[in-house]
């Protein structure tokens, strides 16, 4: 098992890795600006960002931490009030799911009757 001294040097040679890599990309950002002067570069800068792709990406990440949270679960219940507790829980879930399909947050593609 690591130690805790190794385990941080590890993260410093990847955030180091990370950087050295993604180092041009980072100078290319002043490059490929606007000028203050009022001219534009010879090609769109900004890239499209989908709003539905990001909502979707964070509503995968929030109900991912939740089923990772349930996990352990089954092995910690010892008593009924730990059950009645998980039930609680799954049904929060269950109802924050059929909510975000009511709304139509989980539509990739809107549909216009």
């Amino acid at each position: 098992m690591m130690s805790f001294f190794e385990s941080i040097l590890l993260m410093l040679v990847v955030y180091f890795l990370f950087v050295m890599i993604f180092y041009k990309n980072m100078m290319d950002m002043e490059s490929v600006s606007s000028y203050e002067c009022g001219f534009e570069p010879n090609s769109y800068t900004r890239m499209f960002f989908s709003y539905r792709f990001f909502l979707i990406s964070i509503l995968f990440i929030i109900f991912d931490v939740e089923i990772s949270l349930m996990l352990p679960v089954p092995f910690l219940m010892e008593n009924e009030i730990g059950l009645w507790i998980f039930i609680m829980f799954l049904m929060v879930l269950i109802l924050g799911l059929l909510y975000e399909y009511w709304c139509g947050s989980l539509d990739w593609l809107e549909v216009h009757n």
